[in-house]
């Protein structure tokens, strides 16, 4: 069988990592070339990588069966479109679109020409965020806490912090507890941009009582990357960055009632989370089956997105 021919557009901060880790998947995949409207950009990643540079998106379309948009968020829409009609599956990093309807659209379009549409939404692929749901699956939530916090970024001029690093939490939150909002409060302030909110703090509650409290910055010194569950029996506290999970759970009896055991586990031995993302895009494409986040999915994230937005603005 033909291995599954990629090709990436966009090659900035993100995208370029994603010509690596496809380049150090021959076994899975052919990487066949890239596209960025940098056109010495894209000419000299390709030389280093071995592969073709494009002059167009539609020349690239030509001669692959899938594609990774990687590109600014406000040129998803019109890409993915393209790529549709071309016949050619899709990782599209998140958000998914920068507009609800544009995301409608392009899932409507994606069903009717029977594409693939895979979000990038990475931090599912993280293995410590995989391992929770087996964790939690004789847990009663009470809530979730998320921190997900560090320094200002110059080159991110586009768009505000819900949207740049929030959404990664609200798409986790949405997997690990799949239930209805009822309650949504949000804050948010500017420190370091002049148009865009670099702090932002959203609190939420579901049909089901859970609590849920994000925080997003890009004006903290340190890189935080951290959640923290309480339940019933347990709290539980995972550190993406360093891929561990401790769990602190009471004793069992009523003669050690109030006494605690606690257990950590780390997941440093597993695969590259970005790799992980695109190995499951090809075996989606390859094996015709759903992806494990779809185009709904991050339609369902970009929805959060904008009710949040709409709190602070």
């Amino acid at each position: 069988m033909d291995k599954i021919k990629v090709g990436v557009i966009g090659v900035g901060s993100m995208g370029k990592n994603h010509v690596r880790s496809y380049a150090a998947l021959k076994h899975v995949c052919e990487l066949v070339g890239i596209y960025d409207i940098d056109q010495d950009k894209s000419k000299e990643m390709a030389k280093s990588y071995g592969v073709k540079s494009f002059s167009s998106i539609r020349e690239l379309l030509k001669e692959v069966d899938a594609v990774n948009i990687a590109t600014p968020t406000t040129t998803h829409y019109d890409i993915a479109l393209k790529a549709i009609e071309a016949g050619k599956h899709l990782l599209i990093e998140k958000p998914i679109t920068n507009k609800i309807d544009e995301a409608n659209e392009i899932l409507k379009r994606a069903k009717e020409n029977k594409i693939i549409v895979q979000v990038g939404h990475i931090e599912r692929f993280n293995p410590a965020i995989k391992a929770l749901p087996e964790m939690l699956k004789e847990e009663e939530i009470v809530a979730i806490d998320v921190q997900r916090m560090g320094p200002y970024d110059p080159r991110i001029d586009d768009t505000d912090v819900i949207q740049d690093l929030m959404i990664h939490d609200i798409d986790v939150v949405s997997s690990i507890i799949e239930t209805d909002i009822k309650q949504v409060n949000a804050f948010a302030r500017k420190v370091a941009s002049k148009e865009h909110m670099d702090f932002a703090v959203a609190s939420y509650k579901t049909s089901n009582d859970i609590i849920v409290t994000l925080t997003a910055s890009r004006a903290t010194n340190k890189k935080v990357r951290k959640m923290s569950i309480t339940t019933e029996k347990s709290f539980i506290e995972l550190d993406y960055l360093n891929r561990k999970i401790t769990r602190t759970r009471r004793g069992n009896g009523e003669i050690n009632k109030n006494k605690q055991r606690e257990y950590e586990e780390t997941y440093e031995n597993e695969e590259e989370p970005l790799k992980m993302q695109l190995i499951h895009f090809v075996n989606s494409i390859e094996n015709k089956t759903r992806p494990m986040i779809t185009g709904h999915d991050g339609l369902e994230a970009l929805k959060l997105i904008k009710l949040i937005q709409s709190k602070v603005y």
